[in-house]
């Protein structure tokens, strides 16, 4: 029965299938974090930008 259970447990870490979506959402959910924790500076920086940008074309 145990042996059973860890061939079971040995087989499931070794299948690869669908660990590619599992990568990208890994991926995915880093870069959320990141943007979420950087978003502050961000729309400090994109505002920034745009000023510079509306103030350029408008002289």
């Amino acid at each position: 029965m145990m042996s059973k259970l860890i061939q079971s447990i040995k087989q499931f870490i070794n299948d690869e299938e669908g660990m590619g979506a599992v990568e990208y959402a890994i991926i995915i959910a880093v870069m959320a974090a990141a943007i979420t924790a950087l978003w502050p500076t961000l729309k400090t920086a994109i505002s920034t930008a745009i000023g510079k940008v509306t103030t350029a074309v408008g002289s």
